[in-house]
């Protein structure tokens, strides 16, 4: 993260997108202030803090207090509750789900992903997460724990409230199996927004597996109309798994199936220095997003240049 000011007794950095953390020494103590923009902005920036806190100095995480917050108890400010309005097919694999909730209005473009909140599906009377004392999110545990899986907006109305998302449809995925059974008129609770939004450039390469294409499509779609670069995608059958991703006419689109030749992660290592200048976006399976940005950092790539995630796991 950028360090905007760095003293003996003052530290801000900045947040991209979210805020700032300020950190001052006064008589031997640190003061920290956060400041956001957007309520849910401060809480995800309060509650990163303390996360990070509890890592390394556990009893100071658990009695970090926080000025001005909601009391222990009461439902975290981005925990939304939703009606599902629709389900539908797209493509060969993927499942729309349009639902409409109360104040979406943090679903900006600076953070487009957000996790659905799902109970064990035998629990008839689920818990949903509450603020602790030091301000950070007390989750459900044992046999009321919840499954979190993260998904992308991929189309949002703020005026009315409504919000789609895709979930990929493969055997054995708790997203899957609820999207299924999911029906108009179902309760959805979600966490969010979190955090990845659209990069600030019109000069990208993305490299998407299946779990990924709905953030390509929402980003491919939202780039400048003069965007140069390429959109590498890959999916069992290619481009005939049937899901549309729009781009502009100086992105080249490329599908790839999975016949064993390569890697996601090799191709794009191999493909980088073909194109200075442009922006790497990387999502797909955790060992490969992990060889990608250890590649980066042995490279001292600047951070600001690279969007590097990890959206499933092969073990």
């Amino acid at each position: 993260m950028p360090v905007l000011e760095d003293s003996p007794e003052r530290v801000t950095v900045d947040v991209p997108g979210f805020g700032h953390y300020h950190f001052v020494l006064c008589d031997g103590r640190t003061e920290i202030t956060v400041s956001a923009a957007m309520p849910d902005r401060l809480f995800m920036l309060q509650e990163g803090f303390a996360e990070q806190l509890k890592l390394l100095q556990p009893e100071a995480a658990n009695n970090l207090r926080w000025s001005g917050t909601a009391a222990a108890g009461a439902l975290p400010p981005n925990v939304h509750f939703t009606t599902v309005l629709s389900v539908i097919p797209v493509g060969r694999c993927f499942l729309r789900v349009r639902v409409q909730g109360g104040d979406l209005s943090g679903f900006q473009e600076d953070a487009i992903h957000f996790r659905l909140l799902l109970p064990p599906a035998a629990c008839q009377t689920p818990e949903w997460p509450r603020l602790g004392e030091n301000g950070a999110t007390l989750w459900p545990k044992g046999d009321k724990a919840l499954h979190r899986p993260v998904y992308t907006t991929r189309r949002i109305c703020q005026k009315t409230g409504e919000m789609e998302f895709d979930v990929f449809v493969h055997d054995g995925g708790r997203g899957t199996g609820w999207a299924r059974q999911a029906a108009a008129g179902d309760l959805l609770a979600i966490a969010g927004p979190g955090g990845g939004g659209i990069p600030e450039t019109s000069r990208i390469l993305i490299y998407a597996d299946e779990t990924a294409l709905p953030a390509a499509a929402r980003i491919l779609e939202s780039l400048p109309a003069d965007s140069l670069g390429k959109a590498t995608l890959l999916a069992d059958g290619g481009e005939n798994c049937g899901y549309l991703v729009p781009a502009p006419d100086g992105i080249e689109v490329t599908w790839l199936s999975r016949d064993g030749s390569g890697t996601l992660a090799e191709r794009a290592l191999a493909e980088r220095g073909q194109y200075p200048g442009h922006f790497l976006w990387f999502a797909g399976e955790k060992a490969e997003a992990q060889h990608v940005r250890a590649a980066l950092k042995a490279e001292q790539a600047d951070p600001k240049t690279s969007y590097i995630a990890a959206y499933w796991s092969q073990s």
